[in-house]
């Protein structure tokens, strides 16, 4: 497993905004809630097709997320429902995805964990990862180009970093010094492929190295240590001194999808991350500052629930697509 940088960033929640805290922990939550609900409808034959979750991601999509302005631009990959709650995108717009609904951001033209909103700068998902690093930095470019004040955050997963599209964003992105921060998130699995079998490399941020850009590894289950070194890449590249490279180390808790039952992963990995849980623990660490009490606790996790339900009996009651609009949207060179 990769060694972190730097220390965790929830040992102390001095000069930080409650309120900031309070909604990163409620984000977290309900992405959590939304995901365990999306895979009881899995199981209950609710989706079209197969469901990708972030189970243990959420401090990673949801920290890194935080750190930009509504108006940057976002391309996450399928662990990362929390970075598109926290932009704006609606629980019930998500399961339509999955149930190939009219209403969901493709129309129902494209299923499963195909979505985004371009409305909120969320670029969608390309099956291939990391497919979306090379258009994260076209958009980076264009913000660069159009002299626009804008950072583009992208998300790949630890497998990614061997592929070809991910050298060569990163290598336009460095010499152009775009505006781009790059997060890897490593679960140790690629797939089925454990990260020994990947890479060779002691931390996946070391491969910032080649590209002459700065790169950081941290605990990829605190919310806050996630937060403090994508903020300072945001930073950054905000300034114009180009992109980063940030790891957050974490577990895939659920297989590679839930049709997965990945009896390929060490059971020791799964025994030391059950006690990892990034919601659980950043709860404590807000029950013990003094930022959240028992009670809140309770409200924010039952109506994270009841929002959940309410999400699932909506996108169940919305219409599939009609058949005559079906060559919209439809491209060919």
């Amino acid at each position: 497993m990769s060694k972190t940088d730097k220390k965790a960033g929830s040992e102390t929640l001095e000069g930080r905004d409650p309120e900031l805290l309070r909604r990163v922990y409620e984000v977290m939550v309900l992405t959590r809630a939304v995901e365990d609900r999306m895979v009881a409808m899995y199981r209950g034959g609710d989706l079209l097709g197969s469901l990708y979750t972030g189970h243990w991601h959420e401090a990673i999509s949801v920290g890194a997320a935080s750190c930009l302005r509504p108006d940057d631009y976002m391309a996450p990959i399928h662990r990362d429902l929390g970075a598109h709650l926290w932009r704006g995108m609606e629980p019930w717009q998500v399961m339509a995805s999955f149930m190939g609904k009219a209403t969901s951001p493709t129309g129902g033209r494209d299923g499963t964990l195909h979505y985004g909103r371009l409305d909120l700068g969320i670029y969608n998902l390309p099956s291939h990862i990391p497919a979306n690093f090379p258009v994260a930095t076209g958009m980076a470019f264009a913000a660069k180009y159009r002299g626009e004040d804008k950072v583009c955050l992208a998300f790949c997963g630890d497998g990614s970093t061997s592929r070809a599209d991910f050298h060569e964003a990163l290598t336009l992105a460095s010499v152009q010094s775009l505006p781009n921060v790059f997060v890897i998130e490593n679960n140790q699995y690629a797939y089925s492929t454990p990260l020994r079998l990947t890479s060779h490399s002691a931390k996946l941020s070391d491969k910032a190295v080649a590209y002459g850009i700065p790169g950081v590894t941290v605990d990829g289950t605190d919310v806050l240590a996630v937060r403090d070194a994508v903020g300072e890449a945001v930073a950054r590249a905000r300034a114009g001194d180009g992109p980063s490279i940030v790891e957050g180390v974490t577990m895939r808790m659920h297989g590679h999808a839930e049709h997965d039952p990945a009896d390929y992963v060490l059971k020791e990995l799964y025994e030391e991350y059950s006690k990892k849980d990034p919601v659980e623990l950043f709860e404590n660490v807000l029950l013990k500052g003094g930022v959240l009490d028992d009670d809140t606790v309770k409200k924010v996790r039952d109506d994270a629930r009841q929002l959940a339900i309410a999400a699932r009996r909506k996108a169940l009651a919305d219409p599939m697509p009609e058949p005559s609009n079906i060559e919209e949207g439809v491209y060919a060179d």
